[in-house]
């Protein structure tokens, strides 16, 4: 897990980012599990680029367990930080911006996975078109 300071997004007075450095300090020098992967989604926004690099490859096998498909909040909010309205579309580039060109592709196979899943494809159409054109974008 990067240092609490690298966690953050934004640097200085955001109580979004206070908390979420706060609430994964607690989890410092443990495994990634299911506890981690709520405090990070509840804070999707407040990562930063090397928070995200970090969390990825312990939050996307977790979108895909059964614990996952049960609660579903995880892979929502997932997809909902993958679809920025374009207001926010620099800001989430940034913060997307340490990941390596294979992740990105990770992440558009796990959207289209999400197209075509029975739940998902019908539960956030839009969303999930939003996040692919998105992702399709960075790759570019």
């Amino acid at each position: 897990m990067p240092g609490k300071s690298d966690l953050r997004f934004h640097r200085d007075s955001c109580f979004h980012c206070d908390y979420l450095a706060r609430d994964l300090d607690i989890f410092r020098g443990e495994p990634v599990g299911a506890a981690v992967i709520w405090v990070l989604h509840r804070e999707l926004s407040s990562l930063s680029a090397k928070g995200w690099a970090w969390a990825l490859p312990h939050y996307l096998p977790f979108c895909l367990s059964p614990e996952a498909q049960d609660k579903r909040t995880e892979t929502e909010f997932l997809l909902y930080s993958l679809a920025p309205v374009e207001k926010f579309e620099a800001e989430t580039r940034v913060r997307l911006s340490a990941l390596s060109r294979q992740q990105v592709a990770c992440l558009v196979h796990f959207v289209e996975w999400c197209k075509a899943h029975p739940h998902w494809g019908s539960y956030c159409p839009s969303e999930i078109e939003d996040a692919l054109n998105f992702l399709k974008r960075m790759q570019a």
